[in-house]
């Protein structure tokens, strides 16, 4: 096909009967064609000429519609769906909070759509009296989010998949402490004395447990006295055996001690925590001291505590694989401040990270330590001596050992029920262990006397016996007046409560004012109303005269 300056509509009529085409023409397809065209197709030849003068072509069935491209685009607009109106939604949440919601739709929504989220809460537990929770919200964390149905649909997905119950574990720790040590200690004093008596110098012992010599006489000055004594047996602590001899001019003592102090520390902390939320528990006491931080201008004073005793830190991360890694740091200490205000502390703890299979228990730390000690003091070169040489010198033999163990559980909850009937269970086993505690007191206590009235006065009731039954609740509530069940019994079998007056009004001031608004007839706290007799009405002239016959006959 070969055109020079051919119109449009000439050129696309040769087409349309070259190609056998039904082609229509819009008024607005204006133009020229100049071309050659070798072995193209009637599409490429079609899509060329168009496109050279601004018009494009629709397909239609068996016809093909030319138009300029300005009408193509407003006929496809036309054609095409309306987009949807956005919604706006609210989410509530019930396991994330807001903040993480956002960030995970706004990966769905991205520019389409817009999405606001709940303050957030405050976090801690700080005891504060000025934290009242401000204009914090009360309720559900929530995520409020404008977008087309479409994207909802992907959303709610979304959220469904995500804010779900977390898991929870209960951590079971058995801290095991043991400390043995065994001390033996020998010594021997002994004391001779050349040239005189013992009794001379009017010697005191306290239980010939020592020697101490009284003055010399003064007629033994001119003549050669000695002494030789030892003093080895006072490095032996008080206590054990002690063997002393006095006669003549020798003193002798013996002093022996074996002593063996066994302690068991074990400490058994649980505590239930969330999956990924730090847990700790703290069995112990924390003792103040004073910290002074100087700098250039001014010193500052704080106050700092040391606590002590047994505390179990942990975080889990429960897997879906019936394992779980936990973060842990056991603790087990004794510490206190002196007099000075510094701390000191004794402790036993680990730090760690494993991964231990539901209901498994695990060996975290484990230390076994000895030390033994061997300590001799005696007088040079005669303490040596074979035999002899024990009169000369004190001996102490001293072996500590020391054990501690780490023991830890986790299990993952899975039936919630049959945990909380567990811990049922134990609330229960406490309070029968609370109840022999208290029946273990002096039987002639008030509060033992007012539970034995009260006893009484259940047998009573249940043999049918109301009286006496009054009667040992009565004394219930004169040894104990803040019984409060026998209080409550006491109402139920007169079937009104006993109440009395203080005379203030301000106590029950409020709760007055509500009562009129509300229309309520009680007195305040069920109170009963008094009974006030109804007034006698006076008699008439007519009544009087009627008495006054009655009086003459």
């Amino acid at each position: 096909m070969h055109v020079a300056d051919l119109p449009l509509s000439t050129a696309l009529h040769l087409l349309s009967l070259e190609g056998n085409r039904n082609i229509v023409i819009s008024p607005n397809v204006k133009g020229t064609v100049t071309a050659n065209l070798y072995d193209a197709t009637f599409e490429e030849a079609l899509h060329a000429i168009l496109a050279a003068n601004g018009a494009g072509f629709r397909t239609v069935g068996n016809f093909i519609y030319v138009h300029t491209n300005a009408e193509l685009e407003e006929l496809a607009a036309a054609a095409a769906p309306e987009a949807p109106e956005p919604v706006t939604r609210v989410y509530r949440l019930n396991y994330i909070s807001a903040q993480d919601a956002r960030s995970y739709v706004e990966t769905i929504l991205g520019e389409e759509g817009q999405m606001g989220t709940a303050p957030p809460p405050q976090t801690g537990l700080k005891s504060d009296a000025n934290d009242g929770g401000g204009i914090n919200s009360a309720l559900h964390d929530f995520i409020v989010v404008t977008a087309t149905p479409d994207l909802h649909e992907r959303i709610e997905a979304l959220l469904a998949a995500i804010d779900i119950r977390p898991k929870q574990v209960l951590i079971e720790a058995a801290i095991l402490r043991a400390e043995l040590t065994d001390d033996n200690t020998l010594g021997i004093d002994f004391s001779l004395v050349g040239g005189v008596d013992l009794d001379m110098m009017s010697p005191r012992s306290n239980g010939l447990v020592d020697l101490s010599l009284g003055t010399l006489p003064v007629e033994r000055y001119e003549k050669s006295n000695s002494i030789v004594s030892t003093d080895v047996a006072s490095n032996v602590p008080d206590g054990g055996l002690t063997v002393g001899i006095i006669k003549d001019p020798i003193a002798v003592f013996l002093r022996a001690l074996e002593e063996v102090t066994d302690t068991t520390v074990l400490a058994n902390p649980k505590v239930l925590a969330l999956n990924r939320q730090k847990g700790q528990v703290i069995v112990g006491r924390r003792d103040g001291f004073m910290t002074t931080t100087v700098t250039e201008t001014q010193a500052i004073q704080s106050v700092e505590f040391l606590e002590t005793g047994t505390q179990l830190v942990f975080r889990p991360f429960i897997g879906d694989d019936g394992f779980v890694r936990v973060e842990l740091h056991p603790e087990d200490s004794v510490g206190f401040v002196n007099a000075q205000g510094l701390p000191s502390e004794q402790t036993t703890e680990v730090t760690t990270n494993v991964i231990v299979r539901d209901g498994e228990t695990i060996l975290i730390g484990g230390l076994f330590r000895e030390v033994t000690t061997d300590s001799r003091s005696q007088v040079p070169g005669l303490g040596n001596l074979p035999v002899v040489g024990a009169l000369f010198r004190a001996n102490t033999e001293a072996s500590s050992r020391e054990e501690v163990v780490i023991l830890m559980t986790i299990h993952i909850v899975q039936d919630r029920d049959a945990y909380a009937e567990a811990s049922r269970e134990q609330y229960e086993h406490l309070e029968r262990m609370r109840v022999g505690i208290r029946k273990g007191l002096m039987w002639h206590g008030r509060e033992r006397m007012a539970q034995t009235q009260y006893g009484h006065a259940l047998e009573a009731l249940n043999a049918g016996n109301r009286r006496k039954a009054l009667w040992h609740l009565n004394m219930t509530l004169h040894n104990n007046a803040r019984f409060l069940p026998a209080i409550e019994l006491k109402e139920r079998i007169l079937g009104k409560r006993a109440w009395e007056e203080d005379g203030t009004g301000g106590r029950t001031f409020l709760d007055l004012l509500m009562s009129r608004e509300r229309g309520y007839p009680a007195q305040p706290f069920g109170r009963p109303q008094p009974e006030v007799p109804e007034p006698q009405q006076e008699p008439d002239a007519a009544d009087d005269e009627s008495m006054d016959e009655s009086k003459d006959s």
